[in-house]
């Protein structure tokens, strides 16, 4: 067993340490001045077992003297704490500055922990005195840490560190006092990440993993599971509610406080009296299963309001959330006190989102649900102090921080083994808890894990590399270091550092190193083929294992790509010719009518290949042949982009936001190319826009930029005023001419040779049923755009993705 866990002191007085053998086998004494839990009892019981002793409990004497025992017996007492107020000053008069963020709360899950011992023997006598359950379960998790330590000098080897410990000598026997608590109140862990999710036995291996590494909660949230985000309002069937009733009973024997979460906002009316009882019944049937617990995950949804009775209730979304999540709240409550919810807003970070929203929220929910915040990115390098205060400020509470670390779902074609780093020492005093999104990996995960489990018992303590081997060691062996160096060499850098195998997966206009990558697979399909003999490393390889193939594939992909040219050292170097668009300058000012024969010279850009199809290629051509023509041109004030759509049935009856579910049009555009030449992520020159034609009767043209996860913007657009549009209906569908100034790109002047980032899009509809559709409802859609390569699509998040456009001098029209 290992130690690890929740708000805990632990105050232990040794008189000499075991020898690093451990305790012989002999007769384990148990007394308690109150009823013991029963999962105290059973720890207990475990913790002899692997000692090999035989336990027996007594009542407790009058004296707790320290008197010898023959050899191998050992006398545990365990002491309620006379109150939690007394407790809590104890500590903190014993570890004095060290206990700044020692908080009521903390204090009620600690325990002292007394260990005796004479001439350097076995250890005959323990006292713990916890103020609850959880503060006796982790002094116990202290105990065979203790045993097997070397010497009374050897404390300072405990992991986590403990905050205080001190050594008395008398005669042969000595003693040792450590005071310890953790530095946050709230430590865990939550099932958040989008892929497959996890499967029952590794969820229960997890828990597990938590209670031995003092982690205290565990959120329920896998994306994927429909019941959890699509199909919200649906009750869980029978086996799965009773999977669901052994995940609660787990987590509460290793004393993990299990957090069901639930993502309505993909389709709940928030002024819905019906979505609401759904919400509510959908909780109630979880809570019969012994669930107090629960959180409103509110992340990843349209940041605007999207259904009519909303519009027409609230004003903003801001206003819609912070009625239901009150309300949640005040019924959760009512049903019982014990019951709690936890709250993921919309905007939860500094990266991108709107700061009306979070200010509104903030000042509007009640000031004691947790609202979540992932830090100033959405996987964030470092955390400060200052970032979660300044947080602080908007949400009117300390966040609750949500670390996208280690979780790889956006980079799956990797693991993340690397210990955690970039976290405040001092960020407790600034937050209310912390927990980690792990891996689609599990037992990979629980590498990093267990590192995070460090950092969050003493944070000030915290040495990232030295909890790294005390990971890898505990759970491998003494020679996993050496046995899993090639894998550790090879992931354990972060998502925004420069793996090798990057490269093959994210498109940068750089160099690429072949021979290195193939030297690398080689040397980890041998060191992978050796570890899968070793039966340790059986569920770990079997996660790491289809990355190893999944590299052999990509590479001869790249290989095969024409965007590279193959150099004589075996490199492949970007060409900048490849897949390039054209704009040649135009005579004068251009003609916004919506006629494209005024484009009858010139490149035209046909979209209507297999290879150009984002979406919706098995839906074939139901659209009756939808495929669309694109031109280009230049001039000093604006970029001219003509496009003609053949599209015989327009489906366009949405405004706004909206518009990107109907027919249209649409540009990814990066308007500093050459400054950003090398980025692989947005930086607010990047911009996805779609066109809408309307529909040529009621439904006006719009213009929307969808940015929700782009950086926010220096300079706000009116879209629909500034860039100038103008749409006219042909016998095969529509046609249209657009114009963006040239202000928006960087230097403010164009020039024959000025290069732009630019693909071009085409989109066409099919709805199942045109009328009476739901806000929300997923419509089937063909998708085409220009950039025609499998192997490195355009991805609005890369600007190293967009096809080179360059303004070129020859005349048009």
């Amino acid at each position: 067993m290992r130690f690890w866990q929740a708000r805990i002191t632990i105050l232990i007085t040794l008189v000499a340490l075991a020898p690093a053998n451990g305790i012989a086998a002999g007769v384990w004494t148990v007394t308690s001045s109150s009823r013991l839990d029963p999962r105290i009892v059973h720890e207990l019981q475990g913790l002899a077992r692997h000692e090999r002793a035989t336990l027996r409990f007594s009542r407790p004497t009058s004296k707790a003297g320290l008197g010898k025992i023959g050899r191998g017996n050992l006398a545990i007492e365990m002491r309620q704490a006379e109150s939690l107020d007394t407790f809590l000053a104890t500590l903190k008069k014993c570890c004095g500055e060290t206990a700044k963020d020692l908080t009521r709360e903390v204090a009620n899950d600690g325990c002292t922990l007394t260990v005796a011992s004479e001439n350097f023997a076995p250890p005959y006598r323990i006292f713990i005195t916890a103020a609850s359950s959880r503060g006796f379960h982790y002094g116990l998790l202290r105990i065979p840490q203790i045993i097997n330590l070397r010497s009374p000098r050897s404390f300072d080897d405990l992991a986590p560190r403990p905050r205080f410990s001190m050594i008395e000598s008398a005669g042969r026997a000595s003693a040792v006092s450590i005071t310890d608590f953790p530095s946050f109140p709230e430590r865990g862990i939550v099932e958040g990440f989008y892929g497959k999710p996890w499967s029952h036995q590794d969820r229960l291996a997890m828990l597990r993993f938590e209670g031995q590494h003092a982690m205290n909660v565990y959120y329920y949230a896998p994306k994927d599971d429909p019941y959890h985000r699509l199909l919200w309002r649906k009750p869980y069937p029978h086996q799965r509610i009773r999977r669901l009733q052994e995940l609660v009973r787990t987590a509460r024997a290793n004393f993990v406080d299990f957090c069901f979460a639930i993502s309505p906002g993909l389709s709940m009316t928030y002024s819905s009296d019906a979505d609401f009882a759904d919400l509510t019944a959908k909780l109630n049937g979880v809570a019969k299963l012994g669930v107090s617990c629960f959180a409103l995950f509110l992340d990843d949804v349209p940041p605007d309001l999207q259904n009519p009775q909303d519009k027409a209730r609230y004003k903003t979304l801001a206003e819609a959330h912070v009625y239901v999540i009150n309300k949640l709240y005040e019924h959760l409550k009512s049903r019982s006190q014990e019951n709690r919810l936890v709250v993921t807003p919309t905007t939860y970070t500094n990266e991108w989102g709107s700061r009306d929203y979070i200010r509104d929220l903030g000042a509007g929910v009640n000031a004691d649900i947790p609202i979540v915040w992932t830090g100033p990115h959405v996987v964030s390098p470092t955390i400060t102090v200052a970032q979660a205060q300044e947080w602080s400020e908007f949400l009117h509470r300390q966040p609750l921080i949500w670390d996208n670390f280690p979780v790889n779902d956006g980079i799956r074609w990797r693991v993340n083994l690397g210990p955690m780093k970039g976290r405040d020492p001092h960020l407790p005093v600034a937050v209310r808890g912390f927990f980690s999104n792990p891996m689609i990996q599990p037992h990979a995960s629980m590498i990093p894990l267990q590192t995070i489990a460090e950092y969050l018992w003493n944070s000030t303590a915290y040495d990232p590399e030295a909890a790294q081997r005390r990971a890898i060691t505990e759970q491998y062996g003494s020679e996993a270091m050496k046995e899993l160096a090639p894998f550790l060499s090879t992931y354990s850098d972060y998502w925004w550092d420069d793996n090798i195998f990057k490269p093959l997966y994210v498109e940068e206009r750089k160099t690429i190193d072949i021979p290195e990558i193939k030297q690398r697979i080689d040397l980890l399909e041998k060191t992978a083929r050796a570890l899968r003999q070793k039966p340790r490393y059986q569920a770990l390889m079997s996660e790491i294992s289809p990355l190893l193939f999944q590299n052999t594939k990509r590479l001869a992909e790249v290989l095969d790509t024409p965007a590279f040219r193959h150099e004589p050292d075996g490199k492949l170097t970007w060409r900048d010719d490849y897949l390039n668009l054209d704009a040649p300058r135009v005579r004068a000012p251009l003609s916004l009518d919506g006629d494209f024969t005024k484009w009858r010279t010139g490149p035209l850009y046909v979209l209507d290949q297999a290879n150009q199809s984002i979406a919706g290629h098995k839906l074939g051509h139901d659209a009756g042949q939808f495929s669309a023509r694109f031109a280009l041109g230049w001039d000093d004030q604006y970029l001219y982009i003509g496009a003609d759509v053949t599209d015989p049935n327009l489906f366009q009856p949405f405004s706004g936001r909206d518009i990107a579910r109907g027919d249209t049009v649409s540009l990814i555009l990066e308007t500093a190319f050459r400054k950003n030449f090398y980025n692989i992520s947005a930086s607010g020159n990047e911009y996805l826009l779609h066109f809408s034609p309307g529909n040529f009767a009621d439904v006006k043209p719009c213009v929307y930029s969808e940015e929700d996860y782009l950086p926010l913007r220096a300079v706000a657009h009116d879209y629909n005023q500034e860039i100038k549009t103008a749409w006219k209906k042909t016998p095969t569908g529509y046609s249209g001419d657009i114009a963006i100034p040239v202000r928006w790109f960087d230097g403010g002047k164009f020039q024959a040779g000025y290069e732009i980032g630019l693909t071009l899009g085409a989109q066409k509809a099919l709805p199942r049923h045109s009328r009476n559709l739901n806000p929300m409802e997923e419509i089937p859609r063909i998708l085409f755009r220009s950039k025609a390569d499998p192997a490195f699509p355009v991805h609005v998040g890369n600007p190293s993705t967009y096809q080179r456009l360059v303004l070129i001098d020859s005349a048009k029209q």
